[in-house]
């Protein structure tokens, strides 16, 4: 069994690609672990995801000519909050953001495992801040603006990276990309096959903690712009999650741009097969279009 888990380790470490600087999050026991050591698995078939990850870190994929705008992105996969589809939702998607000059840090945060945490609901958020705090403090090493970060969220991921844009304390991005996010946690935009908001809850969930983690509901005028993607028959996430968190963005006068597909569904990462199309091709035009990467 070892073996086995010891040559899987090897395939996604190959499958990182150019020996890639990998980062811990913590040092020692990360916060609200209740136990040490790595519970991490590997799931190869299908998409390829990591489960009960207990020991966060970031990828780093740095760019061979770093755009002038010296623009950051960090990744965060989807997956429910208890698993991530990394691989073509994480590290092929920083690839290509690396070929417009971006440097990209794929985030694997923890997931929710039974017993695993003190708090599971603050946990996501907190591996996303810290790493925030270490991608700004090493900027120069990087060689990014630590003004001109932006975050990408997909699926649940989507929902951690609103979440972060609506904050009123702590680090913020400078804008986020949003595709096919969970937004809402309110019943009217949730669909029966989500299990985001009980995973990161759990299954007593009062009328404020559903409030609470909308962001549709908070956003303002200081809210991250956002360019969001979403296909109209997504069962997984409905629409009406993109659409609702785009509303708002346009209410407050947020530079905001929403692409919606008619076909697609839910989990297609970068390539939407349903209709041929790549989505990132029009998110790097929207990033010109406001500043945030430069022709």
């Amino acid at each position: 069994m070892k073996r086995i888990r010891l040559i899987l380790l090897l395939l996604v470490s190959s499958f990182v690609i150019q020996a890639q600087e990998i980062i811990p999050l913590y040092k020692g026991l990360p916060p609200g672990n209740k136990k040490s050591g790595n519970t991490e698995s590997i799931i190869k078939t299908g998409r390829g995801y990591v489960t009960n990850v207990s020991i966060p870190t970031i990828t780093v994929f740095k760019p061979q000519k770093i755009n002038a705008a010296k623009t950051a992105v960090i990744i965060c996969p989807g997956g429910g909050y208890f698993r991530l589809s990394i691989f073509d939702g994480g590290y092929e998607l920083a690839k290509e953001l690396n070929k417009e000059g971006i440097t990209a840090f794929v985030l694997k945060y923890r997931t929710y495992t039974e017993n695993a945490f003190e708090s599971f609901q603050t946990i996501p958020f907190q591996d996303l801040q810290t790493t925030f705090k270490i991608v700004q403090e090493g900027a120069d090493n990087f060689g990014i603006d630590k003004n001109n970060i932006g975050i990408i969220g997909l699926s649940a991921g989507g929902h951690l990276c609103a979440m972060t844009a609506i904050a009123k304390e702590g680090i913020k991005p400078k804008f986020t990309l949003l595709i096919y996010p969970v937004i809402s946690f309110m019943d009217e935009l949730t669909s029966a096959k989500s299990v985001t908001k009980q995973n990161l809850l759990g299954n007593q969930i009062t009328q404020e903690q559903k409030m609470t983690f909308s962001p549709e509901i908070h956003v303002t005028s200081t809210t991250a712009p956002a360019f969001l993607v979403h296909a109209q028959d997504d069962s997984t996430s409905l629409v009406g999650n993109s659409i609702a968190y785009y509303s708002a963005l346009v209410k407050y006068k947020v530079p905001a741009q929403l692409l919606i597909y008619q076909k697609g569904g839910h989990g297609f990462a970068m390539y939407n097969k349903e209709q041929d199309e790549y989505w990132l091709p029009a998110a790097i035009k929207w990033m010109r279009l406001n500043n945030f990467l430069k022709p």
